[in-house]
């Protein structure tokens, strides 16, 4: 399911065909992909709370019907509000409720490897541009690009149409292997980060650490969609990349981010959220000033680099960000309260790809968006090694009375 939803990723395949098509300046030609990865963030509030209470089931069964009638609708697009009705706003409802299906009640069947599943569960996510994004780009060939959005619908509603009929949360009071052993009970694995607390989604935004990790959140992933969106055509235009080799890059983002979140989720689960969030925000600083770099100095190659560590920090943080919510602020409201996180990762998916594109159309070139974006991603450094610490936020909510 997430394999499919994650073809939002592969949005860059398209912007070259619309531009042609209708003449939409760069700026313009996000904004379908910006309204639904903001509609995404929105809806996991309410998906959420929907898995919270009924489980996994209705959720993809709404996904399965929004996928169908969004990439359908999205063909018969003649201009940008059209588009980003049908794409921005249902399709982003669509993963919304799919994504939410996917983490949400994945998380519950693993409470004792809450970075290993998430990293499996949403690695799909990461890597769906990889796998249908060079499908995507030969179909367009064939077919054009309204045939393609067509052919999409079909095939993904009814594959998450068949998932709905067998996905589920597990029983309640449920833990793996029945919570016992041959020695007795299973000890649980916990993180370094694990409060043992379960706060309401009203306690959760009290708290001075939920703030501090929105922001990080924010900054490294505004970051990270502006090499997703952009990289593609900035590798044709400033780096004489053919368009099948630049669709080749976005493969390439998309491998790296399931990269990060199977490997960076894993990690985190021996040495603590906060010290892969802080590997994560070097790596996004360093994959987006390198995208600068490549233009100014004229090496190309370079941005295979750009790719990679871009990749792997994007989708590390997306794995990663489930685990730490569920340790940091507890399980029985997860769904709400990662919503509410994940309402960061909606704000990123419209400052990153709007503004790059804006300083585009300014300046004709990506150099000033990536060199800030850059600096941008060291207050996401300090956030995590300074100022987040779980046993100042235990302090503060017994103080508070919150998290209870």
């Amino acid at each position: 399911m997430t394999l499919c939803l994650g073809t939002l990723y592969a949005w860059p395949i398209f912007i070259p065909h619309l531009e042609a098509e209708f003449g939409w300046s760069r700026a313009t030609v996000t904004l379908p992909f910006t309204v639904a990865s903001v509609v995404l963030s929105l809806g996991m509030v309410p998906a959420g709370r929907l898995q919270d209470l009924k489980g996994p089931k209705s959720l993809v069964a709404i996904c399965a019907v929004l996928v169908l009638v969004g990439y359908v609708l999205s063909s018969f697009a003649n201009n940008i509000v059209w588009l980003v009705i049908t794409y921005g706003l249902i399709l982003g409802c669509a993963i919304a409720a799919g994504y939410m299906a996917s983490v949400g009640g994945g998380l519950k069947w693993f409470p004792d490897m809450k970075g290993t599943a998430t990293g499996i569960l949403v690695g799909g996510f990461g890597l769906g541009a990889a796998v249908f994004g060079p499908i995507a780009q030969q179909m367009i060939t064939a077919f054009g690009w309204r045939q393609s959005f067509i052919y999409l619908g079909i095939a993904f509603s009814i594959v998450i149409g068949i998932i709905a009929l067998v996905v589920k949360n597990p029983p309640e009071g449920w833990t793996p292997g029945g919570g016992k052993s041959k020695k007795g009970k299973v000890p649980m694995r916990v993180s370094p980060e694990f409060t043992g607390l379960e706060f309401s989604p009203q306690h959760m935004i009290k708290t001075p650490q939920f703030w501090l990790m929105w922001l990080q959140y924010f900054l490294v992933l505004s970051a990270g969609f502006s090499i997703l969106v952009h990289l593609k055509p900035l590798a044709e235009e400033f780096a004489g990349f053919t368009p099948m080799a630049a669709a080749g890059l976005v493969s390439l983002i998309s491998a790296s981010n399931f990269t990060g979140r199977f490997f960076l989720s894993p990690l985190s689960d021996v040495i603590g959220r906060i010290k892969s969030f802080n590997m994560i925000a070097v790596l996004m600083t360093f994959a987006t000033a390198s995208a600068a770099v490549s233009i100014l100095i004229d090496m190309p190659n370079i941005l295979f680099f750009t790719a990679i560590a871009g990749g792997v920090a994007f989708g590390g943080y997306l794995a990663l960000s489930p685990a730490f919510t569920a340790d940091m602020w507890g399980s029985k409201n997860f769904g709400i309260n990662y919503g509410l996180m994940f309402t960061a990762w909606g704000a990123a998916s419209f400052a990153g790809p709007f503004f790059a594109g804006l300083a585009y159309d300014l300046t004709g070139g990506y150099v000033p968006a990536y060199l800030i974006f850059s600096l941008l991603c060291i207050p996401g450094v300090i956030i995590t090694t300074s100022f987040v610490k779980p046993a100042q936020m235990v302090a503060f909510a017994k103080e508070k009375g919150l998290g209870v």
